[in-house]
């Protein structure tokens, strides 16, 4: 669930490299949302997408829906 992984990244580094085609569909539904900034591979394309920031929608999404703090405020 993109959720999930929106909870993965706001607590680790950034920026998150992200690889598969899963994965990589749960970061364009996140940066879709406007819950992160995003470098995507084209679609249908191999290649990795970069998570360059949670925007404040998605660390409010998050704390709204009980989520991790990351050591930075949410």
């Amino acid at each position: 669930m993109p959720l999930e992984l929106l909870r993965e990244i706001v607590t680790g580094a950034l920026p998150l490299e992200v690889a598969g085609e899963v994965e990589i569909d749960k970061v364009r539904v996140l940066a879709a949302a406007g819950m992160i900034l995003a470098q995507l591979p084209e679609v249908d394309q191999p290649g990795t997408a970069q998570v360059l920031e949670v925007t404040g929608f998605g660390r409010a999404t998050l704390k709204a829906k009980g989520g991790p703090r990351s050591n930075t405020e949410v």
